[in-house]
């Protein structure tokens, strides 16, 4: 069984993809079984999570700087600018010191919801697809929690 180290790189704004948002996006990675998809953010990130986020960025917003978000300037911070923040994080990702994505786009989808557009590094690939693998999550402050993949 192969252990994956997963971390989001660079920054220190409030790091917003969580466990829970990246095992729902290897599940829907491993369905796929390509290094391209489109997934609505609503399939990886249930709108309460969503909720809960934008009810904390907006409270700390302006009391603490990791909530302010550079690329964020509309007040308060919307659905919109939380997915920017999402799709920017996921890009920044990496498993096992190796970026996970070439690339992540923020889309509107046919319905009208919002999506992302992705395209997985072939490593990253691999390892989603790897049924046996685990993966490890670390925090910005170094704490560890394994990642539930949900079949």
């Amino acid at each position: 069984m192969k252990e994956y180290k997963i971390r989001i790189n660079g920054g220190v704004d409030f790091v917003v993809v969580f466990p829970g948002v990246i095992g729902s996006l290897i599940s829907k990675i491993r369905e796929n079984g390509n290094e391209e998809l489109v997934v609505g953010i609503e399939e990886v990130m249930p709108e309460q999570m969503t909720e809960y986020l934008l009810r904390v960025l907006n409270t700390n917003r302006f009391t603490n700087s990791q909530f302010r978000f550079r690329q964020i300037l509309e007040d308060p911070i919307t659905k919109e600018g939380l997915y920017r923040v999402l799709g920017e994080q996921l890009q920044s990702m990496d498993i096992d010191e190796r970026k996970c994505f070439d690339k992540v786009e923020l889309i509107e989808r046919l319905f009208g919801d919002s999506g992302l557009e992705i395209e997985c590094t072939i490593p990253f690939l691999w390892a989603c697809k790897d049924t046996a693998a685990v993966f490890l999550y670390t925090f910005p402050d170094g704490e560890k929690e394994k990642i539930r993949i949900e079949y």
